[in-house]
C-alpha cells in the first residue's frame, strides 16, 4: 500500500506543504509532486465531479506519488470508503460541527477496530488484490487520514472535543466561511481570526493533532507556522491562472500603449 507523504511529515513533526485545485487538470499532480508538495487537497464540495473524472484524477496522483486530499461532497459512509478504495491518501469533510459528526466519519472510513469501514481489498489502495498487503486493513488505518473542517462558531467552540477524537488526524480551518459567520475578515493577522486560529491550534496540541488553514503568501504561512501549523495550503491553480493572467494582462496594456498609432494603410489600397 503506497505510504501517505503527508502523515510522515505530520508524525515526524514537520510541515506538510498542501497545494490545492478544483479542476481534473492532468499535470497537476506530476507537476506539484516536481515541486516538492507533499500532498494536494483536491475541491468536490464546491466543484462538479463526474466519477471517471475522481477515479482517473486519483490514478494521476498515484503515479506522481503524491498524496491526494479529496474534499468530499457528501458524508455518505459508502462514498467516503470508495473514494479510500479508489486511491484518495486523505479526505476532507467540510462543515464538521461536533465530536458525534466526527466520529461518525472515522466509523466511515477506518476499518475495525477503530471503525466500521466496508472491506473490498480490491481497489487501487490495496493494488487490485493482486498486491494486497497481510495487513492490509491495519495499513489502510495507519497510511490514511481524516481531515475535518472547523467553519463556525458551533464547531470552534466544539474544537477541543472534535480534536479528541481518535482517527482525526488534521483539524482544518476555513476562513471563508467561519469569517462569514463571525462578522471579521479571513485574514490570518485579523484580530478576531487570530484568536480563531491560536484556539485551534490549543485544541490541536492538546490533543497531538495536527492543524491548518489555507494562506495567500510567504508572510501569512510564517504566521501560521509560528503558531504550530503543521498543515498549510499555499498555491493553487485557480491563484496560479488568476496571478499569470493578470500578469500577461498587464503586459498587453504596457505593449499596446506603445502601439497605439493605426498601422499605415497600403499605398493605392482602399478598405
Amino acid at each position: 500500500m503506497r505510504p501517505s507523504k503527508v502523515l510522515a511529515k505530520l508524525r515526524s513533526g514537520q510541515v506538510a506543504r498542501i497545494c490545492a485545485t478544483g479542476s481534473p487538470i492532468a499535470f497537476f499532480p506530476a507537476m506539484a509532486a516536481h515541486f516538492h508538495y507533499d500532498g494536494i487537497w483536491v475541491d468536490a464540495e464546491h466543484r462538479a465531479w463526474e466519477p471517471r473524472e475522481i477515479e482517473t484524477t486519483l490514478g494521476r496522483h498515484h503515479a506522481a506519488d503524491i498524496d491526494c486530499v479529496w474534499r468530499s461532497i457528501t458524508k455518505e459512509k459508502n462514498s467516503l470508503y470508495r473514494l479510500l478504495e479508489d486511491g484518495a491518501a486523505g479526505l476532507m469533510i467540510p462543515h464538521v460541527a461536533t465530536a458525534d459528526e466526527a466520529r461518525a466519519i472515522v466509523q466511515a472510513m477506518k476499518f475495525p477496530p477503530l471503525g466500521d469501514r466496508g472491506f473490498c481489498g480490491g481497489g487501487r489502495d490495496a493494488d487490485y488484490w493482486i498486491g494486497k498487503p497481510a495487513d492490509y486493513t491495519d495499513a489502510a488505518n495507519r497510511e490514511t487520514f481524516l481531515v475535518v473542517q472547523i467553519e463556525t462558531p458551533q464547531a470552534l467552540e466544539n474544537a477541543d472535543a472534535i480534536a479528541a477524537v481518535p482517527g482525526v488526524e488534521v483539524i482544518f480551518l476555513g476562513p471563508g466561511d467561519m469569517s462569514l459567520r463571525l462578522g471579521c475578515t479571513p485574514g490570518v493577522n485579523d484580530p478576531v481570526m487570530l484568536d480563531v486560529q491560536k484556539k485551534i491550534a490549543a485544541a490541536a496540541k492538546k490533543h497531538g493533532k495536527a492543524w491548518g488553514r489555507p494562506v495567500g503568501s510567504a508572510a501569512d504561512a510564517k504566521t501560521i507556522i509560528g503558531l504550530g501549523a503543521q498543515f498549510v495550503v499555499l498555491g493553487s491553480e485557480f491563484g496560479g491562472i488568476h496571478d499569470h493572467l493578470a500578469a500577461c494582462s498587464a503586459d498587453f496594456d504596457s505593449i499596446l500603449r506603445e502601439t497605439t498609432a493605426a498601422p499605415a494603410m497600403p499605398e493605392g489600397k482602399t478598405y
